[in-house]
This record gives C-alpha cells, structure tokens and sequence, in this order.
C-alpha cells in the first residue's frame, strides 16, 4: 500500500508541476529567423490597407528574399528590387498589347500613358534601391513619387477610352501595391537627422 501511495504521490507531483515547466519563458522557442520575416512582411502588409492586404501578403510570402527578410533594411531592399523587376516585366507586357491589340490609334494614347507610369516607376523604385543604405528619407520620398497621381491618370485614361481589360487591371493594382509597399518599406527605415 505504502509503495501505490508514493506512486501516486510521484505522479501527482509530475502532473502538477508540468504546467509549471512548460510555461517557462526560458524554455519557450527562440523565434526563428521565417516568424521574424513573416512578422515584418506581416506588419509591412497591414499598413498597405484592407484593399492592398491581401495582395501585399502574396506578392511579398511568394519572393524567397521578401519571404526571409530579417531586418526592415533587407525588406526594403529585396522589396524594392522585386517592384523593379515585377514592374519592368508588366511595363513590357503593356507594350506589347499596345503592339498587338490596339489598332486605333485614338486608344493608344491611354496606353502611353500606362506605359509611362510604369517606366516612371521603375525608375523611382531602383533610384529609391540604391538610397536606402545611405539615405533612407531620400529613398523614402523616391519611392513616394513612384505613385504621386500617374496611377489615376493611367486609370482615367483607360476609362474614359473604355478599356476594360481585366488583365491591365490586375497589372495596375499589383503596382499600385508595389507602391505602397516600397513608401512602407523605407518609411520604415531608421532615419537620420
């Protein structure tokens, strides 16, 4: 009897005192270097917007270098570098449906426009790029003139020509997003005074 008392009292003591050991702070895991960059990618995607939240998460979870960036540093500059690359090949996708598609002239002209928008952005998102090390409020408000009223001239234009393209669409509100990431990315950034 003696001997099933002292094994209930052990395994009570184990019971109870478990609880107690697995809630210990210092035993809990260390954050690992993906929850540290889902956490940036995470609070970088907030800040975009309910309309641009979802959009941001994927475009900037399905880069590997966005994906597993461990500083807002290496975010704003792997973020910046995918806005270049993804927006050169949509500037050059709108240059070939201007190409191939718009046979009257009077409807190339909105797509000039796009076409601009784009280059133009391209443009302020490597100028903003190559400032972020040296100068974060500059590549901060580079990155802010990427999408300063072309994005509504570029809408404006389309509309009033009636082009409704549901492909155009999407390239524009991928940079529209691309946008707002690169002006969080480096507003983010420690500023120097």
């Amino acid at each position: 009897m003696a001997s099933s008392l002292n094994d209930w009292m052990m395994l009570m003591t184990l019971f109870l005192s478990l609880p107690l050991y697995s809630a210990s702070p210092a035993l809990a895991p260390a954050p690992t270097p993906t929850s540290l960059s889902n956490n940036l990618v995470e609070s970088t995607c907030n800040k975009t917007g309910d309309e641009l939240y979802t959009l941001c998460m994927q475009i900037l979870e399905s880069n590997p270098e966005t994906a597993s960036a461990s500083s807002p540093l290496d975010l704003a500059k792997a973020a910046l570098n995918l806005a270049v690359d993804d927006t050169q090949v949509d500037s050059n996708k709108l240059r070939v449906l201007l190409k191939t598609k718009i046979t009257q002239p009077e409807l190339s002209e909105p797509f000039d426009i796009c076409v601009n928008w784009f280059d133009m952005a391209v443009g302020q998102f490597g100028i903003s790029s190559k400032e972020v090390d040296e100068d974060p409020e500059t590549a901060n408000y580079d990155a802010a003139l990427a999408n300063s009223h072309e994005s509504s001239d570029c809408e404006n234009a389309l509309a009033s020509a009636g082009i409704h393209l549901p492909q155009i669409e999407a390239m524009i509100k991928r940079l529209e997003c691309f946008c707002r990431i690169a002006y969080i990315v480096t507003d983010a950034l420690p500023q120097e005074f």
